[in-house]
C-alpha cells in the first residue's frame, strides 16, 4: 500500500541527517560542521517566439540557467572555512585572495536505516561576499556567505539530473 505522504523509510529527511562537503580545487575536502545553513537555486529564463498569432506563445527558446546558492556559517565555522581558503589563495604582498579559490559543496541526506543518499553537488563554486551578525542573546554568531555556482546538480536514484 503506498503512503499518503512519502518518506524515506519512514523518517523524512531533516537536517539531523545532513553530511555538506566542500572538495577545495587544488586543496583539501573540508567536512562543515559548523554550518547553520545552505540554499540553492536554479532557474531557466526562456524567450518566447509569438509571430502573428493573436499573441500566443507558439515555441520557446532553450533559454539560459542562472544557478545560485548561498550559506550561513557559525563564527567558529567561517573561521576555518576562510582559513582553508586562504592556505591555497593567491598571494598579493602579505594578503590572501580567496575570492579566487573555486571548490565544490556537496550536500548529502541519509536518514537512519536507510541506505538511500539525496545529493545535491555545487560545482565550480566560489566566494563573492561575506556578511557577520552578531546579536544579544544565546545564539552563537553567524557569517552569511554569498556564493557564485557554475553548475548545481541533483542526483537521483544514481541518476545526475540539471535543468539545462
Amino acid at each position: 500500500m503506498a503512503q499518503a505522504f512519502p518518506s524515506l523509510n519512514g523518517i523524512a529527511q531533516s537536517w539531523a541527517d545532513i553530511v555538506v562537503t566542500m572538495p577545495l580545487h587544488d586543496g583539501p575536502l573540508l567536512e562543515m560542521i559548523d554550518i547553520s545553513d545552505i540554499n540553492h537555486e536554479s532557474m531557466v529564463e526562456v524567450g518566447e517566439q509569438r509571430g502573428a498569432s493573436g499573441g500566443r506563445v507558439l515555441k520557446r527558446t532553450r533559454g539560459a540557467l542562472s544557478d545560485s546558492c548561498g550559506m550561513t556559517l557559525y563564527a567558529s565555522g567561517a573561521d576555518r572555512f576562510e582559513a582553508a581558503l586562504a592556505a591555497v589563495a593567491p598571494v598579493r604582498g602579505d594578503e590572501r585572495l580567496i575570492r579566487l579559490v573555486h571548490f565544490d559543496i556537496i550536500v548529502q541526506h541519509t536518514p537512519p536505516n536507510s541506505t538511500d543518499i539525496r545529493s545535491i553537488e555545487m560545482l565550480g563554486v566560489c566566494m563573492l561576499g561575506r556578511g557577520e551578525t552578531y546579536s544579544e542573546g544565546t545564539d552563537a554568531d553567524k557569517c552569511d556567505v554569498t556564493l557564485s555556482v557554475a553548475k548545481i546538480v541533483k542526483v537521483v536514484n544514481g541518476t545526475r539530473i540539471v535543468l539545462l
